[in-house]
């Protein structure tokens, strides 16, 4: 199911210039630094409500910045561009929007679902109330395997890039990215991770606007570099490839994100409602820009008459065109986007587990969820180091991952909306979307459905078959979830 990755080969060449023992040294002292941050702040007394919560005790700015930085993994230096290389322009607005659209949805979703469940402060929690335990079951279920997913993606892309950039192996790096970010976050829990990501952002914007500002500058002015584009359908504003491509992500992440638990975690965090809004509002107005300013890497490598290796577009074009120095920079990006995304998504898992377990079990103590927490943080990280070190691509795992989040995103929050929908509807407009999307989801070359169905349907050959397999995913979990019968009011 998958393939290993061959932009790390591609570029190890155009990198040589970078000597290795600067990288070490590079990512010795910026994972250190952070390291020793997060452990100053985790000093103070942590307990089970303050390491998986931290309900009601973050303002505007740090929730913001926080987002960005969780939400801004490594996969910006490689997906957004790669997409760029033969989605084009329209694809990469689309990628943007997409990335976006989760936040400007969570900053009203999310106080409506806090203040419908303020005891329940994850996805899980919430399912349990409104259906009782065997949704709670399914939800922390499709909840653990995205973030799992998503936990390897941002191991083996900083892996990658280090590869790359110094031919660095990926044990080295990745053991120290995790063993670092571990030593704050499974102290500190939820309130470490929220203030290093907030950190982090600060680093992390600078260092970006300096990368591509860099880029520009080495290919002669804004003009120039986009000049080798003029004329091409990657620029075309309604291209097809492109249009199929961005409504596909544009259904896809939104329902990924949806049940990442980080991100419900920093609802709760929030102060108040208006907190929340504001907070994610600002973040999604963030974090659609740095998607086109990472992406648009892709387009200049695609003008340069390169298509193979998309996923090294950033690496590639800051080798040939900026000074070593800039490469640098870009790796110390790179950590810091791990490092920020890393740690809130261990103590999201941890989070689930620790909750469902006291759900379950409800004589556990809070010193021993306190435990458990801890001990989840560690143990989910390290077991996704063996996967990263391989450097396999998981482009096709996390799709996978994200049409099962896709099929079950309307009959869950419909009903944790008000929507009367039972348990039974909800298992069954599940499955339903996970079968329509899953008999016509494309085979391991990313292009060739399992069973086409776009005749059947009479729908365009070139249809992307993504948009195929997520929409009719998100339709039939749709339609069955609304012609089921309605409970009955109590």
């Amino acid at each position: 199911m998958v393939q290993r990755d061959s932009y790390g080969r591609v570029l190890r060449c155009v990198f040589r210039g970078v000597p290795m023992s600067t990288a070490h040294i590079l990512a010795v002292t910026v994972c250190g630094a952070f390291a020793a941050l997060g452990i100053w702040y985790a000093r103070r007394r942590t307990d089970a409500e303050s390491f998986h919560s931290a309900t009601g005790s973050r303002g505007v700015i740090t929730s913001a910045t926080s987002l960005v930085a969780l939400c801004a993994g490594t996969w910006v230096l490689s997906s957004p561009a790669e997409t760029a290389t033969w989605a084009g322009r329209t694809g990469l607005i689309g990628y943007a929007l997409g990335s976006a659209a989760p936040l400007v949805i969570l900053a009203f979703l999310g106080p409506a679902l806090r203040r419908r469940h303020p005891d329940a402060p994850s996805i899980g929690l919430m399912a349990r109330a409104r259906w009782g335990a065997p949704a709670q079951l399914l939800v922390s279920g499709i909840a653990l395997v995205y973030m799992s997913v998503y936990m390897a993606a941002e191991l083996t892309a900083v892996g990658g890039a280090f590869i790359a950039v110094a031919g660095i192996d990926p044990w080295f790096i990745t053991s120290l990215v995790a063993v670092t970010t571990l030593s704050y976050a499974a102290w500190g829990g939820l309130r470490a991770t929220i203030f290093t990501d907030a950190v982090q952002f600060w680093f992390v914007l600078p260092l970006l606007v300096t990368a591509f500002a860099a880029a520009i500058a080495g290919m002669g002015g804004w003009q120039a570099a986009n000049a080798p584009l003029a004329g091409s359908p990657l620029m075309e504003p309604l291209s097809a490839a492109g249009l199929g491509m961005g409504v596909c992500l544009m259904l896809a992440i939104p329902a990924a994100n949806l049940f990442d638990q980080s991100q419900w975690q920093r609802v709760y965090a929030c102060r108040d409602a208006a907190t929340v809004r504001r907070a994610f509002l600002i973040a999604a107005c963030a974090i659609a820009p740095i998607i086109l300013a990472a992406g648009w890497f892709g387009l200049w490598y695609a003008g340069l008459g390169l298509t193979s290796g998309g996923n090294g577009a950033v690496f590639a074009i800051i080798a040939a065109k900026t000074p070593q120095w800039v490469a640098l920079a870009v790796l110390a990006l790179a950590l810091l986007l791990v490092m920020s995304t890393l740690g809130s998504l261990a103590n999201g898992i941890a989070s689930v587990v620790a909750h469902d377990l006291a759900s379950f079990r409800p004589s556990t103590t809070p010193q021993r969820r306190l435990a458990i927490g801890r001990w989840v943080t560690v143990g989910v990280a390290l077991a996704a180091l063996p996967v990263a070190a391989q450097q396999f691509s998981v482009t096709y795992v996390f799709l996978v991952a994200d049409l099962l989040c896709a099929a079950a995103v309307v009959p869950v929050f419909a009903g944790l909306c008000g929507l009367r929908l039972p348990l039974r509807g909800l298992m069954v407009s599940s499955i339903a979307g996970l079968a329509a999307g899953g008999v016509c989801f494309p085979r391991t070359d990313l292009t060739t459905p399992i069973y086409d169905v776009r005749p059947l349907l009479h729908l365009p050959g070139e249809l992307n078959a993504f948009l195929v397999s997520f929409g009719l995913a998100i339709l039939v979990s749709l339609v069955v979830a609304v012609a089921w019968p309605r409970e009955r009011r109590a």
